[in-house]
């Protein structure tokens, strides 16, 4: 059982944007002590690890991910949302097993080298296999489902019927859930109204619910989807149809949130059900500002997440962050809304919150030792001791966090993968994106 004692942390309080020197010994998976002072004769056992008044936080949860999507970055970029959607169907008909893995898995590192540890997948039935494998190989923490529709939005729309996405449902928890020593989970993740048929979400959220397990689906990520839904069922929007067909709870949780009522904000707030932020997606393929300072005032457990590189093009929860909170700000006209703390704490303690961990995004003695090491003194724009974790969001992005810990385990260290030659990571990924990219033109895409 591994044991480091990392000295001299300076720990970050998200609620005084201050820090405080402490010493932190981690035993296996989880953090055993948290002192002023721990000598390392007391724990003869533990490598020492001078950390010298570097930042220490828990690690980020990127709460909605499609993690093949990662080599999409270039291909997706400025369509409108009808052609990107079967623009984005269509190359993913060209992903054999070598390129899903290997694009799921630049994903996943890329992840954990910007300090993220847990993430939320949707993912792709047909390339569910090298997926998994990918989040296996990089020793993430992931809950996984596999996105189903039912009902066509455009001629690519790939349709199966209510059973088959049970059954679907079933091989992702018997081959998923509980893999890697429990860092994988498994969830049901329709990709929501009006795609699917409310007898499909309520089969599946019937079937989530006796596992024991997250349902994730998108939520009125577009105005002409949400206009469809209140058609279809006669209703004011697609908050209120989740509500009324009984989906909405504290282990739902929701993509995008943009075309919501403030009636329907209530609903998600009187359910406990979790909102995720993806602002740099919503803003990129123009689907809209979605109202999250007001579910900050309402006391919603808002959460973050990069969505697809497709549509974001990043997998850095601090950039993600920082648009969210400017966003919310820019949209209410009020610069204390979505303030550093409140970001933080939504991208490190919310997210596992909503997936049921109640020993997760803190730092604290008992806690699984899932936290990032940030080194702000190497660069020019970060200066400024005093005002560190503001900086951060505002100033910094992902290349400041020099050493992440996944459930005890050294993930990255002085600023690269612990597990992975980076070089070759990127030069088997250059090789499999021009293949890609070779079909892509000889398709006509």
């Amino acid at each position: 059982m591994s044991s480091y004692l990392l000295k001299n942390c300076d720990i970050a309080n998200f609620d005084t944007l201050g820090v405080s020197r402490k010493d932190l010994l981690i035993t296996g998976e989880r953090i055993a002590l948290i002192r002023d002072r721990i000598l390392p004769a007391e724990h003869p056992d533990a490598e020492v690890i001078d950390v010298n008044g570097k930042l220490v936080m828990p690690s980020f949860a990127d709460m909605h991910t499609h993690m093949m999507q990662t080599f999409l970055k270039g291909p997706m970029d400025d369509y409108p949302i009808t052609d990107w959607l079967v623009r984005l169907f269509s190359i993913g008909d060209l992903f054999d097993e070598e390129t899903a893995y290997y694009s799921a898995l630049l994903g996943c590192l890329s992840s954990l080298r910007f300090g993220t540890t847990t993430i939320n997948e949707m993912a792709d039935w047909i390339h569910f296999a090298p997926i998994l494998k990918a989040f296996e190989d990089s020793g993430i923490r992931a809950v996984i489902g596999i996105s189903t529709t039912d009902i066509a939005e455009n001629d690519k729309t790939p349709l199966i019927s209510v059973e088959e996405a049970l059954y679907r449902s079933e091989y992702v928890y018997d081959h998923a859930h509980g893999k890697n020593n429990g860092l994988i989970e498994a969830s049901c993740a329709p990709a929501g109204l009006p795609a699917c048929s409310k007898k499909l979400v309520q089969a599946l959220k019937q079937f989530a619910d006796h596992r024991g397990i997250i349902f994730h689906t998108h939520l009125a990520e577009g105005r002409k989807e949400t206009e469809d839904v209140r058609r279809m069922y006669n209703l004011s929007g697609e908050g209120e149809a989740l509500y009324q067909f009984g989906i909405l709870g504290p282990k739902t949780v929701l993509a995008h949130n943009i075309w919501l009522s403030d009636a329907e904000l209530d609903r998600i707030k009187e359910t406990g059900a979790n909102p995720v932020h993806c602002p740099n997606t919503n803003l990129k393929i123009s689907d809209g500002i979605a109202p999250f300072a007001a579910m900050q005032k309402k006391g919603i457990n808002v959460c973050f997440g990069c969505d697809g590189e497709a549509s974001s093009s990043t997998r850095d929860m601090i950039r993600e962050g920082r648009m969210g909170a400017y966003l919310q700000k820019g949209v209410t006209l009020d610069p204390t809304v979505f303030d550093a703390g409140y970001v933080f704490k939504a991208m490190t303690k919310n997210g596992p919150k909503a997936l049921g961990y109640t020993d997760l995004g803190e730092i604290k003695e008992g806690n699984l030792a899932d936290l990032i090491i940030v080194d702000m003194t190497d660069d020019l724009s970060l200066v400024n001791r005093d005002y560190r974790i503001g900086n951060l969001l505002y100033a910094g992005d992902g290349h400041a966090v020099d050493t992440v810990f996944t459930a005890g385990k050294i993930m990255v260290r002085g600023k690269h993968l612990t597990m992975f030659d980076e070089g070759k990571i990127i030069e088997t990924s250059e090789r499999l994106l021009r293949k890609l990219n070779d079909k892509i033109r000889k398709a006509g895409l």
